[in-house]
């Protein structure tokens, strides 16, 4: 019964990755993928810092070691600022769904990069879980690459391009976050700190391209401030709280598997919102991607 509450938790963190796609999607085709990304992290920061006061007494982790400080700032600059830029570009390319699909890719990645930098284990089993992971996606993404508008074609290649510079980013993040975290850091205080530094490199990517004002005043959009705020809150909150509960209640290779499942809770959004005709091949490709993903955690 405890694994049972452990796992519905995972799964609630897997919809609360798939509402944030479909959001930030939303939000991103109204004002731009750049504000969006830009303005969630002045909502999801002092968001986050309020939850780490609950969690740890203070609103920032303040006695962090050095090195920390460096890894997990360079992480969150990768992951929050870099990859997150190219991932909800990708949302507004190809939608929620197959952006979803392509980062499950971002753990097959990361256990490359931290078998070449940690020097960590890549077993033949997870030779196999890439092999399978990228067959899956690649027939997901070829079915729907048979469009013959040339407008879509030459989307779906940029989309599907910025998804996997976004899945590498968000790997390269996780390494450093790792390295972070080996000083002896709660994960809320090593999120923290990672949107901050990723809060810090939007601003100033904002100022040097003379767009901060006009990201502010495109929040004149109610709705797309709307969806930013809720997406700002289910993500990097609630999320985070539910993959930290799941983690500790149940075994972490059910649970990680289960947070990659929000492709699949994507599928119906697809169908009856974005009014497309989801394929056998698609619902089978998902699920082979999810399940070569899946080699990773449980093995």
């Amino acid at each position: 019964m405890t694994y049972l509450i452990g796992e519905i938790f995972a799964i609630l963190t897997a919809a609360c990755w798939a509402q944030n796609a479909v959001f930030f999607s939303m939000a991103g085709k109204r004002v731009s993928s750049r504000t969006t990304t830009h303005i969630r992290l002045w909502i999801a920061l002092p968001l986050i810092m309020i939850t780490h006061y609950f969690f740890a007494g203070s609103f920032f982790p303040l006695h962090a070691h050095i090195n920390g400080y460096i890894y997990l700032s360079i992480s969150g600059i990768i992951g929050f600022f870099i990859a997150d830029l190219l991932i909800f570009e990708s949302f507004v390319k190809i939608g929620p769904r197959d952006t979803m699909l392509i980062m499950t890719l971002s753990p097959i990645f990361g256990s490359i990069f931290s078998w070449l930098i940690l020097s960590e284990t890549l077993k033949l089993i997870h030779i196999l879980g890439i092999i399978i992971t990228i067959t899956g996606i690649a027939w997901v993404i070829s079915e729907e690459a048979e469009d013959k508008s040339a407008k879509n074609k030459k989307a779906k290649i940029i989309g599907t391009a910025v998804a996997l510079g976004g899945a590498v980013g968000q790997a390269v993040g996780l390494v450093f976050s790792k390295m972070g975290m080996n000083y002896d850091l709660h994960p809320i205080s090593a999120n923290t700190i990672r949107i901050a530094a990723g809060f810090v490199g939007l601003v100033l990517y904002a100022y040097f391209k003379n767009e901060f004002r006009n990201d502010f005043s495109k929040m004149k959009d109610r709705k797309a401030l709307g969806l930013i705020a809720i997406a700002s809150f289910i993500g990097p909150v609630l999320g985070v709280i539910f993959s930290l509960y799941a983690v500790r209640i149940a075994p972490v290779g059910i649970v990680s598997t289960l947070m990659q499942t929000s492709p699949i809770l994507l599928l119906p959004v697809d169908h009856f919102y974005y009014r497309k005709k989801v394929t056998f091949r698609a619902i089978m490709g998902t699920l082979i991607a999810i399940a070569g993903a899946s080699l990773f955690f449980l093995f």
